[in-house]
């Protein structure tokens, strides 16, 4: 198991992702099942926000901050989940992902959504 420094850059993180990725065998995962892979990810933290916002809810919870926290807890996972896919993505095409987020938020800084 490789260790994250306390404060990780992305590459810490891509790399992190990478050894976990060679010690799993998943290497030979290809992009599109990685992506495909991420989606279902996706689903899962949209289903997590969900339950937290209570849409759709599925019965009546006794104990409400309880299940605020538990849901809270799943986002969390569900999210690091769909970020492992997106740097194992990023890998398999040799994206520097610090690197493309700076220019492309330096972008974003300069435009305007109406």
């Amino acid at each position: 198991m490789t260790t994250l420094p306390e404060h990780p850059t992305l590459a810490d993180l891509q790399a992190h992702v990478h050894a976990l990725e060679t010690h799993h065998g998943w290497l030979d995962v290809d992009l599109v099942h990685n992506v495909f892979l991420m989606v279902e990810e996706v689903g899962e933290l949209t289903k997590g926000i969900r339950r937290y916002e209570r849409i759709f809810s599925e019965g009546e919870p006794t104990d409400l901050e309880a299940t605020r926290g538990a849901a809270r807890a799943n986002i969390a996972e569900e999210i690091v989940d769909v970020l492992n896919y997106l740097l194992a993505i990023a890998n398999r095409l040799d994206i520097d992902v610090e690197e493309a987020f700076r220019a492309k938020n330096a972008r974003n800084f300069e435009r305007s959504w109406t």
